[in-house]
């Protein structure tokens, strides 16, 4: 019943700081509806009370110890802890109520940066604001101190076991209930801050967020970024500039028009986990594995040296939107405080006139995919948790076959033009699709995935026999491609670029007939698929220099990509993998000899300037 109390103390806590924060901030809410204001409170159940688990651990233990040595000892440094905690995190609250008008952003490890010079804080807040944070600081723990106090310890200290035995017992119970609570229940997905966001207003989705859970993991994530920067430092900067600007000195700013029309609709179809290795025309396999997207290959433009530039969805579906490439050992979507400085394919659509709208069967707390894909401000989203009352679903999400129905019935209900996006699930493990197709003709340890895709292919076949029936079809260029790639019957190595390689297949009535049933050979990957879409749309921006317009001639060949520690490069005549973990700057050149030089140099240039864009964010 104590640590019940415990947790209520804290909710309650969590409860009142949201408050003030929605009421300080009152002018950024007044146009938003107050039902909306109020869904702040339930949407941040899950994430605070996971925040009150690991407060509350150490409590647990204490609590324990104190019943079991019946110690006034315990009982005190128990209330001493709660005194600690609340200063810090009302420091913490404070911090981020002046920090959030100031950036428009939670308190994170950047802002924590700033306090190296205590000074300049001070020279740039007025007396008002120090003095409301002094004395609000005090106010506020010793009001919940003394509410602790007399609601919950005085009551400790009256009680004991009354037996020795339900010490381990109450032990072992309390530790099981809080690590439930701590990764948010007993999904698959552990919690992440995505879980609170609900809303295209990113205030309300600030405040959803809990402070302390936002900082604690921030600091956890990105505190020691700075440390691994000296990792990809190679040149100074005016000769990393040199490099960098090498691979964008194109003769000519072109590009082939490979469209009929400019006002389109477009779709993604995004495949989880679709290796090139499973394409016949990429990998030089049968094709027992892909058929349907094989007779897609015919009506559309492949291209055939299209790379990923990660290794994770979240990492592809943030390549793809806002032409950010990932940086070695940090995922850009899990700092939202980044967000506003990446440009966005989805909102340049929506300027002009497109309606967005975006499509999973899984759960999008995965990656933090949630938040960043509201951040990208799509007129529509929906998830598994939104529709799976409607659909059979695996462990993972709902089968690829009723997502591909459910998709076309959306698609034919959208005011045209538009841009959608489904990304499938079935080809992700642990493929327990339904075995309502034929399985491949393979034998291996990967046979369960080639099966997953196969599924999936036949349901890609069946979608655009019935989308060419529709109205919208005539106006529509299809864009089917992967996420990354995975490990198949080919045994790619994983430090690889054919690892990397991945299908990309523009299929439609909109794409010019001389361009169906051809390749396309060019070097590219996800960054470069926004520029290069708007230059078809003749959509002119200054936006995405991390990529190239893939459809102009003149353009270099080249992809970047990302390891786990390291990164790798591709250009038209060779590939190099440079890694940092175990292999200490082991490099790793494939192709011809006389542009290993200039391909290291131009390689570690991009991602010394990634990462210290990155960092600068």
């Amino acid at each position: 019943m104590t640590q019940l109390k415990a947790y209520l103390f804290w909710m309650l806590y969590f409860a009142i700081g949201r408050g003030i924060f929605l009421l300080f901030y009152r002018h950024l809410t007044a146009t938003i509806p107050c039902g909306e204001i109020l869904s702040v409170f339930p949407h941040a159940f899950v994430l605070d009370t996971a925040t009150a688990c690991y407060l509350l651990l150490i409590v647990a233990v204490l609590l324990n110890l104190q019943l079991f040595f019946e110690s006034k000892v315990m009982a005190w440094i128990h209330f001493g802890y709660i005194c600690i905690v609340l200063i810090i995190t009302s420091i913490i609250f404070f911090a981020e109520l002046h920090l959030y008008g100031e950036w428009l952003c939670k308190l994170n490890y950047k802002a924590l940066v700033y306090l190296r010079h205590p000074s300049e804080i001070l020279r740039t807040a007025t007396i008002f604001q120090i003095l409301l944070s002094v004395v609000g600081i005090l106010l506020l723990s010793a009001a919940f101190a003394f509410l602790y106090y007399r609601l919950i310890f005085r009551q400790t200290l009256k009680k004991r076991f009354s037996k020795k035995w339900q010490f381990p017992v109450c032990l072992i119970v309390s530790a099981g209930i809080y690590f439930v609570g701590m990764r948010g229940g007993v999904q698959s997905i552990p919690i992440t801050q995505s879980n609170a966001y609900f809303s295209q207003h990113d205030i309300l989705n600030a405040t959803a967020v809990n402070p302390y859970w936002n900082i604690a993991f921030n600091v956890a994530d990105f505190g020691n970024v700075e440390k691994k920067k000296k990792n990809y430092h190679f040149f100074k900067e005016q000769d990393c500039e040199k490099y960098f600007l090498q691979l964008f000195d194109n003769q000519q700013d072109t590009t082939l028009k490979v469209l009929t029309k400019k006002k389109i609709n477009i779709v993604f179809i995004l495949l989880e986990s679709w290796t090139a290795d499973l394409i016949e025309t990429l990998s030089g396999t049968s094709p027992d594995i892909t058929p349907n997207f094989h007779a897609l290959e015919k009506e559309g433009l492949l291209f055939t040296r299209y790379y990923t530039n990660g290794h994770r969805s979240q990492q592809s579906i943030c390549s793809i939107l806002s032409g950010f490439p990932p940086v070695p050992d940090y995922d850009i979507t899990d700092n939202h405080s980044k967000y506003k400085h990446l440009p966005s394919l989805v909102k340049i659509l929506k300027n002009n006139g497109l309606y967005t709208s975006f499509y999973f069967g899984g759960n999008l707390d995965y990656g933090n995919l949630r938040a960043f894909l509201l951040y990208e401000n799509f007129d529509k989203i929906t998830e598994q948790k939104d529709i799976e009352h409607l659909f059979p679903s695996g462990k993972l999400g709902i089968h690829d076959q009723y997502m591909f129905d459910y998709f076309l019935q959306s698609l034919n209900q959208q005011n045209q033009p538009f841009m959608s996006i489904l990304f499938t699930v079935s080809s992700h493990s642990p493929y327990d699709q339904p075995k309502n197709t034929s399985s491949v003709n393979i034998q291996c340890s990967q046979t369960p995935f080639l099966n997953s895709a196969h599924y999936t292919d036949h349901w890609l076949g069946d979608f655009f026999q019935k989308a060419k029936q529709t109205a919208w079809y005539e106006n529509t260029l299809f864009i089917i491609l992967a996420d990354h790639g995975h490990p198949s019957h080919l045994e790619t190595e994983f430090y690889s670029a054919d690892y990397q390689h991945i299908p990309m297949l523009w299929v439609g009535n909109v794409l010019s007939p001389e361009y169906r049933g051809k390749t396309y050979s060019k070097v590219g990957s996800h960054v470069d698929l926004a520029l290069t879409i708007l230059q078809q749309l003749r959509v002119q921006t200054t936006d995405f220099q991390w990529g190239k317009n893939l459809l102009n001639p003149y353009s270099k060949d080249f992809a970047y990509f990302e390891l786990n520690h390291g990164f790798g490069f591709i250009t038209e005549q060779s590939t190099l993998i440079y890694r940092t973990d175990n292999h200490k700057n082991k490099i790793t050149f494939i192709g011809n000899d006389l542009h290993q030089q200039q391909t290291l140099s131009v390689s570690k240039a991009y991602t010394q300037k990634l990462f210290e864009k990155y960092l600068e964010y």
